[in-house]
């Protein structure tokens, strides 16, 4: 009976840290917060957005060293991706393609029908959210993205102004080019792009880009060929110096 209970606790704290919303045109959306387990004040939030065609849980190694630095962390599902599939109660995901010459045209025909560029506005939602929890300090706010959502982050900073932004072969979505420029041009928010010097979608010259129409931007691009959130092992401790230098 005693080993019932506990079982129930430990799932019952499980299922405590999942948060749903509903974006405006009906995406149910699921994320999962984690806190850092001893705190004496508000603590500093971290959202992370993840690449085309996976979830969350491409961000949970690096989250649980953060939890551990005293952050809490925000793992969403994108629109379309992991649990957030249904719209108005019908299924609604992505193409998934593992192959890289195929990669955009599924994300073409993904963002057709799940419509990404409506992926800042689930962003901010989601913050809003986080704003009502008095025991969330969003005055130190730091933004996460991979990919489809490193790019779709930035415009976030219109809104929000965060202490650091971090993205990891940021994706450049058409339909989010004059928001994203005015975000760079007018945040001044500290931002590391990190890309790959060989990478298969060309996120190098786009991480380029966006150090250098940013205010307090920096680029860094490593000698590698591999895409998104594989890049971690390789540039962590770049990002954890990076975060440790802001004031």
């Amino acid at each position: 009976m005693k080993n019932f209970i506990l079982i129930l606790a430990l799932v019952s704290a499980v299922i405590a840290n999942e948060l749903t919303i509903k974006s405006e045109d009906g995406f149910k959306l699921y994320g999962w917060l984690d806190k850092p387990t001893e705190v004496k004040k508000a603590s500093p939030v971290v959202l992370f957005a993840h690449q085309f065609g996976a979830d969350h849980a491409s961000w949970s190694d690096l989250a649980k060293k953060l939890n551990a630095k005293g952050y809490a962390t925000l793992n969403v599902d994108l629109r379309g991706h992991g649990k957030s599939i249904l719209q108005n109660n019908k299924e609604n995901k992505v193409l998934i393609e593992n192959r890289v010459d195929h990669i955009k045209e599924a994300l073409l025909k993904s963002d057709e029908s799940v419509g990404f560029e409506n992926i800042p506005a689930d962003l901010i939602a989601w913050l809003r959210l986080l704003s009502e929890d008095k025991s969330l300090d969003l005055d130190n706010l730091y933004l996460f993205g991979s990919s489809l959502g490193g790019g779709s982050l930035i415009p976030v900073l219109s809104e929000y102004d965060a202490k650091g932004l971090v993205t990891i072969s940021a994706g450049k979505p058409k339909k989010l080019a004059q928001d994203i420029d005015m975000a760079l041009a007018t945040s001044m928010t500290k931002m590391l792009f990190i890309a790959s010097k060989n990478d298969p979608l060309g996120a190098a010259d786009t991480a380029l880009g966006y150090g250098k129409k940013s205010i307090l931007g920096v680029s860094l691009i490593i000698s590698d060929d591999s895409h998104g959130t594989v890049l971690l092992p390789k540039v962590e401790h770049f990002i954890f110096s990076f975060m440790d230098n802001i004031e």
